[in-house]
């Protein structure tokens, strides 16, 4: 993502840039781990089983290496620092019960819609934001452009994520855009938003950025179509999740490069 976003802004990809996305990542997913036990334990049990068992080293290891990437963050500036920061931000409120008690919902991720909003902004903006604070270069059309492409595609990710955890969720009491409304309700309703979003994208980058871009932007709408109405006709959820919808970008990162 942070590839993408470099190359779609004009702006040097540098490897530490690559790093710090890279070590956030890793941190903040494996903090969730920890904070989803309950709902892993039914949805994953061999996950569950794994994390439970090397918990201590993957939660030492998400720690230092989201030291690691502050620490090359600030290299750049204070700014850099906080916007590679957004990720943990956003993934401490979405999974500590901090709201009060009085509220029906003690954490983000209970609350339907929210939850996805928090989860695309954080892995919207902070890819997006990242390259223009750490080269310091204002924001551009062209970040906007990423942020709507990135946004749209992450959202969509997690709720389909939410559709395979359907049971767990409802189970551990989590509502979900799935348990809310229903499988084939939320499967037209993302199909709804990527045509929406992604028309509003390919608009701005056919006017502000090079054709191969726009061509990027049209193959990430077509791709997001294919995954979200290939839920529940494909045997191997799993696959269709973790490789096919979490693997978008590093197909959408190598066109890019074979295309430049």
């Amino acid at each position: 993502m942070v590839y993408i976003s470099c190359i779609m802004q004009h702006i040097p990809c540098s490897p530490s840039l690559l790093a710090i996305m890279f070590l956030a990542t890793f941190s903040v997913y494996n903090i969730n781990r920890k904070t989803d036990e309950k709902e892993d334990a039914i949805n994953h049990s061999d996950r569950y089983s794994f994390t439970s068992r090397y918990g201590k080293v993957l939660s030492t290891s998400a720690i230092l290496a989201y030291i690691l990437a502050i620490a090359l963050a600030l290299c750049y500036g204070v700014k850099t620092a906080l916007i590679s920061a957004i990720p943990l931000i956003c993934g401490i409120l979405y999974s500590i019960a901090w709201l009060p008690e009085r509220f029906k919902y003690r954490r983000l991720k209970e609350i339907p819609f929210v939850k996805n909003l928090v989860v695309a902004f954080a892995w919207a903006s902070t890819p997006a934001l990242l390259p223009v604070y750490s080269n310091s270069s204002n924001a551009a059309v062209a970040t906007l452009i990423v942020v709507i492409f990135f946004f749209t595609l992450v959202f969509i990710n997690s709720v389909i994520f939410d559709l395979r955890d359907t049971e767990g969720d409802a189970a551990s009491g989590v509502k979900t855009i799935p348990v809310v409304f229903g499988v084939q309700r939320t499967i037209n309703f993302l199909a709804c938003l990527n045509i929406l979003l992604g028309l509003m994208d390919l608009l701005l980058c056919s006017a502000y950025l090079s054709l191969k871009f726009t061509y990027l932007l049209a193959a990430g709408m077509v791709y997001a179509i294919f995954y979200i109405f290939s839920f529940g006709k494909v045997k191997r959820t799993n696959l269709l999740c973790d490789v096919v919808a979490d693997g978008q970008f590093l197909i959408f990162g190598s066109l890019l490069y074979i295309s430049i």
